[in-house]
């Protein structure tokens, strides 16, 4: 190509001394003209930020619950009570005055006669209250008392973290020149050329 430019070009030069041939009867062996080539382009797609990258907080509230506690409202005790003694009243013979004999004057058939007289024992109901059962401390166990109570229990704490928005680009398409318009100049054919 770069040949062919360079012969058109010195065709150029020597034109007049051509044109002078033409008219003293020679010929043209190549003929040329200007032709403009049109720029060359391409369609190429770019990414285009339409929003940039960005972040924001977001804030966990603490969760709780609501559990049943036992709770210990009053220890385990133990107190003491009282037995009093028992008594009982006993019926009992007390001996009052012993057997005993003596000699005493009897009349018998109008004769007075000295009698040997046996005298039995005379005997009383005597009333005695008699101990049964000391008194005495009894030992009373108390088992200790419990209740159950409703409370408040956090289960997880409050808590924030970070999220991250990545940018948003949009694809945009565009012409982009490879090859500027040039002028050259390219082979013709016409009357008077071979």
């Amino acid at each position: 190509m770069r040949r062919t430019f360079w012969s058109a070009v010195t065709a150029l030069m020597f034109c007049p001394l051509a044109l002078n041939a033409a008219a003293a009867g020679g010929y043209a062996s190549s003929c040329y003209e200007q032709a403009v080539v049109p720029a060359v382009y391409k369609t190429v797609n770019e990414p285009v930020l339409v929003q940039a990258a960005s972040s924001y907080v977001v804030q966990q509230p603490a969760k709780y619950a609501y559990q049943t506690r036992r709770v210990l409202v009053q220890p385990e005790r133990v107190t003491y009570r009282t037995s009093p003694a028992v008594y009982q009243t006993q019926h009992h013979k007390v001996q009052v005055k012993p057997a005993s004999s003596g000699w005493e004057y009897r009349t018998i058939k109008g004769r007075r006669i000295l009698c040997k007289v046996h005298y039995p024992a005379v005997y009383q109901t005597a009333s005695q209250r008699v101990l049964v059962k000391p008194a005495s401390k009894v030992a009373v166990r108390h088992p200790a008392v419990y209740s159950h109570v409703k409370e408040k229990v956090l289960i997880q704490p409050a808590s924030s973290h970070r999220v991250q928005k990545p940018a948003v680009y949009r694809t945009v398409s565009r012409n982009v020149l490879v090859q500027p318009a040039r002028t050259v100049w390219q082979p013709i054919r016409a009357k008077g050329c071979r």
